[in-house]
């Protein structure tokens, strides 16, 4: 008997699946960080990458942008200006935005975190065996989960 229920489950728990693979990633990604001395958090490069091209980014844009939740670039925005790598200042032309901007200690940090990251597409793609399959699918259920959700659409089988 497989012990590993979320993979006997297969389909049906895809959610755990991508969650636990995540997990790993982050978790190790955390570990490599702190063993390199840089006190730096995985899921920072995408916000750290939108106000490096897009100076006085709003936290607003870049939820948008990523299709995050406000709340958790509000959180992420203000770990990295607590750590040091992002400032933030009131928009000039509305002064309820706050908009961001890199500091010097990341711009200082910019070139070791992007060849971490290179590196970081170059062991994906080994640990795919080079095989770019899934982002394919992922873009299919990632397009129709925007046209429709998860939720939404179990309830629709539940009435058919």
């Amino acid at each position: 008997m497989n012990d590993d229920l979320i993979r006997t489950l297969g389909y049906s728990n895809l959610d755990a699946r991508l969650k636990r693979i995540s997990d790993k990633m982050t978790h190790s990604t955390r570990a490599m960080y702190k063993q390199l001395n840089i006190d730096w958090e995985p899921n920072w490069y995408l916000v750290l990458i939108l106000v490096r091209d897009t100076p006085n980014i709003s936290v607003m844009e870049i939820a948008n942008r990523l299709k995050f939740t406000h709340q958790s670039i509000d959180i992420m925005a203000k770990k990295m200006v607590n750590k040091g790598y992002l400032t933030h200042s009131k928009d000039k032309d509305d002064k309820r935005k706050t908009v961001f901007q890199l500091t010097q200690k990341a711009k200082d940090r910019l070139p070791i975190l992007t060849k971490i990251w290179n590196r970081g597409t170059e062991v994906i793609f080994e640990l795919m065996n080079e095989d770019t399959a899934i982002i394919k699918h992922l873009e299919v259920l990632e397009s129709n989960l925007e046209k429709s959700s998860f939720g939404e659409r179990i309830i629709q089988k539940l009435n058919d």
